[in-house]
């Protein structure tokens, strides 16, 4: 969220904070069980997937009435004009500037109290923790302790997302993502699938089927939504555990892995696994579809233009770098060598 969306959040009129605190003080008689909902499908075996395989897919959390109830909340907040327009965050030349994703729109839950009196069923779900307390218990390597929620609205019309990591855990915090999906009768049609990359396994699709959860690691799970024909609705919980009690991975160090010789392909392989170089790697195996992923997510501008050579030129340099280790990429890529991955 920009310092002046930030501010603009903080000086609505008093009567939009007497609103919030209407319903804050009605949550007890509006929300649903949230707490019963995830103890009830956040089991070991969900928070074992999640740590093996970087994800997990949970269906019937709330139940059909809940869900869509959770909708209308979303639809109502695109149509008062509460979202505004996702954007993604281009580097060029020390300077950052904002490029619009078609048809995406968002509003802030945590940071912005309007929304929050716009949204009682969302906020209930902000004011629980127990998502992060049963990934904590199953997961002993999170800590979870804080979460922040975005609601989104996409309008359809081939609104999507490009290839991307939600985070770099040397920047903030989280540690897992949970999106919920609110879309009912969707169909394969509608589009608008989540696609996760947890290379060096091939991709998946998910579904964006209504009362679903999907869980994956925020910092090492490379994933983009499909182009959506239909309007398309969702929240995300960004799940976090702060510095101070952050766990403190074991990973050995590059030095330490580097391998004499890239003939020695195991060698090589838990290399170019290792969290710091396989970020890298998984950019290098989908690059095609990765440059593809930024034409489809935003309209055609010099700054689309100027994201896709920076993308081409990071694919350049990254080929280079690893050339001698191409060949191990390659049996990655294809399946035909074992490394192992640290998700959490």
């Amino acid at each position: 969220m920009s310092a002046s969306l930030f501010a603009a959040s903080w000086q609505r009129p008093r009567a939009a904070a007497r609103l919030l605190a209407q319903h804050l003080r009605g949550l007890a008689n509006v929300a649903p069980d949230v707490t019963t909902a995830f103890e009830r499908v956040i089991t070991p075996e969900v928070a074992e997937h999640l740590g093996e395989k970087g994800y997990a897919v949970v269906d019937g959390v709330f139940g059909a009435d809940v869900a869509r109830r959770l909708r209308a909340e979303v639809v109502g907040l695109y149509r008062a004009g509460h979202m505004h327009k996702n954007c993604t965050h281009l580097v060029k030349d020390n300077a950052t500037s904002l490029v619009e994703k078609s048809h995406i729109h968002e509003a802030e839950l945590t940071l912005d109290s309007g929304v929050q009196a716009a949204a009682p069923l969302c906020s209930a779900l902000n004011a629980d923790r127990t998502l992060a307390t049963m990934l904590s218990l199953f997961l002993p390597q999170l800590t979870l302790d804080s979460q922040a929620i975005k609601l989104q609205y996409n309008e359809g019309g081939g609104g999507c997302f490009p290839i991307h990591y939600d985070s770099d855990e040397q920047l903030d915090g989280r540690r897992v993502t949970a999106i919920f999906y609110l879309n009912p009768d969707w169909k394969e049609a509608d589009g608008g699938q989540l696609r996760l990359y947890p290379f060096p396994a091939a991709p998946l699709d998910i579904a964006p089927r209504e009362d679903r959860l999907v869980l994956f690691a925020s910092t090492r799970m490379a994933h983009r939504v499909l182009p959506a024909t239909a309007p398309r609705c969702c929240f995300t919980i960004w799940l976090s555990q702060s510095r101070r009690r952050a766990f403190v991975r074991q990973a050995p160090s590059l030095a330490a892995l580097e391998p004499a010789s890239p003939d020695d392909v195991a060698a090589a392989a838990r290399f170019l696994m290792h969290p710091a170089v396989r970020q890298h790697v998984s950019k290098l195996a989908y690059a095609e579809e990765w440059a593809r992923s930024l034409e489809e997510s935003h309209g055609d501008s010099g700054s689309r233009a100027a994201m896709l050579e920076q993308h081409h030129k990071e694919v350049d340099i990254i080929r280079r770098s690893l050339a001698k280790y191409l060949p191990v990429v390659e049996q990655l890529t294809k399946g035909q060598v074992a490394a192992p991955m640290q998700w959490l």
